[in-house]
């Protein structure tokens, strides 16, 4: 979804850098490497690296997360106000249901002496798994990030519960903040009507934020 939506905006004249964390996808390093303060880490070097290239402008920069994205996004709208908006899609809001979550796989006991869990193949570090909820505060982090915000959720989802975008629009009180509610869609906002709408609302804001004189 990110590559559709970048190619989308990219025909409207905005560049976009989309990036992996360390261990995932088409970043280098091991997953097990991959902890709450790695997180951060990826993300201010990440953003180091997009603030050097000629078409950085922070008051014309705008951040999609999904899922846990949803806690980077808000690390990185927390620490930088000027940005001009934020699109999160299924925003966790509280990252203990991460481990709470994954707890209730049959070989989740154990980690602790092993120094990690395995995940479908990835190896999850004992240290993110005992720090991801508590170290990670995205709630507080963009309580006052003073922009408008589009939440999007798919009404079923069963992993990132709609009540997680209700915290982050409790937190913030910021009356520019749009919900949208997709029936019918789940975590992956399947199916692929779901995911064009998604798609298209996530194009209309930003493109209304980020070309707006």
């Amino acid at each position: 979804m990110f590559s559709r939506l970048a190619e989308r905006l990219a025909n409207q004249g905005i560049a976009c850098m989309r990036f992996d964390h360390r261990g995932c996808g088409e970043s280098e390093g091991d997953f097990i490497d991959f902890t709450p303060a790695g997180l951060l880490e990826d993300l201010d070097a990440a953003l180091a690296e997009f603030q050097e290239t000629v078409w950085f402008d922070p008051e014309r920069t705008a951040v999609v997360g999904y899922s846990l994205g949803g806690l980077s996004a808000s690390y990185l709208l927390g620490r930088n106000p000027r940005f001009r908006t934020a699109v999160l899609w299924a925003p966790c809001a509280v990252p203990e249901i991460i481990r709470d979550r994954i707890s209730q796989y049959p070989n989740f006991e154990g980690y602790k002496e092993r120094g990690y869990f395995d995940y479908f193949g990835f190896r999850v570090s004992r240290e993110y798994l005992d720090g991801i909820g508590t170290s990670a505060k995205p709630l507080e982090w963009i309580a006052n990030y003073p922009e408008p915000i589009l939440f999007c959720h798919g009404a079923d989802d069963a992993i990132v519960k709609p009540e997680q975008t209700d915290l982050f629009l409790e937190a913030r009180k910021n009356p520019g903040d749009r919900k949208l509610i997709i029936p019918d869609a789940d975590h992956g906002f399947t199916t692929a009507d779901n995911i064009d709408y998604l798609l298209d609302q996530s194009e209309q804001w930003l493109t209304g934020k980020l070309l707006a004189k």
